[in-house]
């Protein structure tokens, strides 16, 4: 079971887990690129339970174009973004790629919201790609 690690550009909030990758994506939709200020952000999604944080992230919490409950967590000093919730996946965190510790296991297997795409960004032909979040 791989181990992933990580902290905020401040480093008040840290993370660890020992844990299975459920799955890992580029999502192209609007909110992930406005919350992060990139083209788009990379998710690995793990079980809840075994992700410990040390540190209190503050949560801003909005809806999704299809109507699920999300949850965004981020530093309250430094602004990092570090993990979300859905309610359409409970049980589940996503956490932010960028601040992985582990980047070999930085290996997405598909793009999301490719109907939200930004038309320059340039993405792996490798991977499949889907309009919106595939059930």
């Amino acid at each position: 079971m791989p181990t992933i690690s990580g902290k905020c550009l401040c480093g008040n909030i840290s993370y660890r887990a020992d844990t299975e990758i459920k799955m890992m994506a580029n999502c192209h939709c609007v909110d992930c690129r406005t919350a992060t200020g990139a083209v788009f952000g990379t998710l690995l999604f793990i079980a809840e339970d075994d992700l410990e944080i040390s540190g209190t992230p503050r949560v801003f919490k909005h809806t999704s174009d299809s109507g699920s409950a999300m949850e965004k967590h981020f530093c309250p000093d430094c602004g990092t973004q570090l993990f979300g919730k859905n309610s359409n996946r409970p049980g589940v965190y996503s956490v932010r790629a960028g601040h992985v510790v582990q980047t070999d296991l930085i290996q997405p297997g598909v793009n999301v919201y490719m109907s939200s795409k930004i038309p320059s960004t340039p993405v792996d032909p490798e991977l499949k790609g889907f309009d919106k979040m595939p059930g």
